[in-house]
C-alpha cells in the first residue's frame, strides 16, 4: 500500500470514528424539563424518579435529584421514594457540546421524621441520545453516624421532555 493510500485510510477511519462517537451523544433541548425513573425496583407499584431542567443556554442541568432508598431500605405505605429523606439533591451539572455530562462526589445530607441524618455522595454521568432523552447512571455512598452504612450502590436512568 502507499503512503498517500495508508493515510487516506487511516484518515477515513478517523473520520468515521469521530461521527459515530458524535453520533453517541446529541445536544438537549434548552428550557425543558426532563423527568424519568432510574433502575431501582418498584416499591408499593411506585417507581424512583428522576429529573432535571435544562438551562436556557443548554450548557446546564439545573435542580437535578434522583429517588432512591439506598443503606437504609424504604418503609411505610404510599410513595416512599418521594419523602425527602429518599430524594437526593445535585444541583447544577454542566453539559459539554456534544451533551454529554457528568459530576463527581457531590455530597447531600438528608434527616427527617426523627431518622438520623444520612449523607449521600453522588456521581452521575450521562449523555443526551436525542434533544429530548437523555440516559445515564448514578453511582452513590450512603454513611449513616450510628447506623446502617456506609453502602455503596448503582443505578441507571433515562429521562425525557416533550
Amino acid at each position: 500500500m502507499t503512503r498517500t493510500r495508508t493515510l487516506f485510510v487511516a484518515l477515513t477511519t478517523a473520520l468515521s470514528l469521530a461521527f459515530a462517537a458524535a453520533a453517541l451523544a446529541a445536544v438537549p433541548t434548552p428550557g425543558k424539563t426532563f423527568t424519568g425513573f432510574t433502575s431501582v425496583g418498584p416499591y408499593n407499584g411506585f417507581r424512583a424518579a428522576v429529573g432535571f431542567k435544562v438551562s436556557t443556554s443548554g450548557k446546564q442541568l439545573l435542580t437535578f435529584f434522583w429517588e432512591g432508598g439506598g443503606c437504609v431500605g424504604l418503609g411505610g405505605d404510599g410513595n416512599a421514594y418521594a419523602d425527602p429523606y429518599n430524594t437526593y439533591r445535585i444541583g447544577t451539572i454542566p453539559v459539554s457540546a456534544d451533551g454529554t455530562f457528568s459530576v463527581k462526589s457531590v455530597p447531600w445530607v438528608t434527616n427527617g421524621h426523627g431518622a438520623p441524618t444520612k449523607t449521600t455522595t453522588s456521581t452521575i454521568e450521562g449523555r443526551f441520545t436525542t434533544a429530548t432523552t437523555a440516559t445515564g447512571t448514578i453511582d452513590y455512598t450512603m454513611k449513616i453516624p450510628n447506623g446502617a452504612g456506609p453502602c455503596s450502590g448503582h443505578t441507571t436512568f433515562t429521562a425525557h421532555t416533550r
